[in-house]
């Protein structure tokens, strides 16, 4: 599955994305590196203009769409930042937005992917309700889905973020970032066999969430779930493509408890004085729970975005 995303498709999907995301600062965290006895590093992808990573992926699949289809319509599905980054994609490339997002979506992602210009359409919590309303969208606009995770387009996006740290910090020996739909982890991954093979790349899943984890034990992969997290970007399922690249190079899938996500969403505010959402703190409550695997080894965590709703904290 890696052969057929290429050195090259990556060099130029970080070159294609240029213009729309940031070189997203590579902060050091003391207090996780005293807790930890490591040197521990924060990739603040809650920078980005839109406020998360997916601005990657959305850039790289509709620059592409752009420069090869005169099609006028995008259609996506998603609990989030998708939404925000597709929104915004649109609004930069002329495109129509038609975007599904589920009925318990976070207000706020709600309201930015409206602010670009999205039209919103509501769904059941269910990844089957989600997928079945955007199919039905693309028929009735006959536009083009731009898929949330499951898509090679997407997946070379996202695999910019993890590119970015091994160029700026080559000594790498572990690199964290929750899974959901596995199109962020997934293009770890590629970046790591491509730039920097010695480093180990570690998945995160709220329990509560974990068809990854469950999937991975027996290779393969679960296609229906009910999440039940406060990990609001992580209630979804791994696609296809991303499942495959994580059977086969994943290093290990660590697991995150709620009591654990809620005390790290507050303790992290607290030390770090970061805005960032609950899912980007399961990397952080799944590793405290490893402190001696993590002693005297240089880590990146992947902090995914900063789109909180105040009006709903955990």
């Amino acid at each position: 599955m890696l052969d057929s995303l290429t050195l090259i498709d990556l060099e130029q999907a970080y070159s294609r994305t240029s213009k729309d995301i940031q070189n997203t600062p590579l902060i050091r965290s003391g207090f996780l590196s005293k807790r930890w006895e490591a040197d521990v590093f924060l990739k603040c992808e809650q920078y980005q203009g839109i406020g998360a990573f997916k601005i990657r992926g959305a850039s790289n699949f509709c620059r592409l769409l752009h420069a090869n289809s005169d099609k006028s319509q995008v259609i996506t599905h998603s609990s989030g930042n998708h939404a925000q980054a597709v929104a915004y994609m649109a609004s930069i490339l002329g495109y129509n937005a038609n975007i599904v997002m589920p009925s318990n979506s976070n207000k706020v992602k709600i309201a930015n992917a409206k602010r670009w210009g999205a039209t919103i359409h509501h769904c059941e919590p269910t990844i089957e309700a989600r997928e079945a309303k955007a199919n039905t969208l693309v028929k009735e606009k006959k536009g083009v889905l731009v898929p949330p995770y499951d898509h090679e387009w997407i997946i070379a996006g996202q695999a910019t973020a993890s590119m970015e740290c091994f160029r700026e910090a080559p000594s790498i020996d572990i690199i964290m970032t929750p899974l959901g739909g596995g199109g962020l982890l997934s293009g770890t991954c590629l970046a790591r066999n491509y730039f920097s093979k010695q480093t180990e790349v570690i998945g995160s899943e709220p329990n509560n969430a974990r068809d990854g984890f469950e999937g991975l034990k027996v290779g393969k992969r679960v296609t229906s779930h009910k999440p039940n997290t406060i990990a609001d970007g992580l209630r979804t399922t791994v696609g296809k493509i991303p499942f495959e690249i994580l059977k086969s190079h994943l290093d290990k899938l660590w697991l995150a408890s709620e009591e654990d996500i809620r005390y790290w969403f507050y303790t992290f505010l607290r030390e770090e004085r970061m805005v960032v959402e609950p899912s980007c703190v399961v990397p952080i409550a799944a590793a405290d729970q490893q402190k001696n695997y993590l002693k005297g080894k240089r880590i990146v965590i992947v902090i995914t975005g900063g789109n909180v709703d105040f009006d709903n904290l955990p």
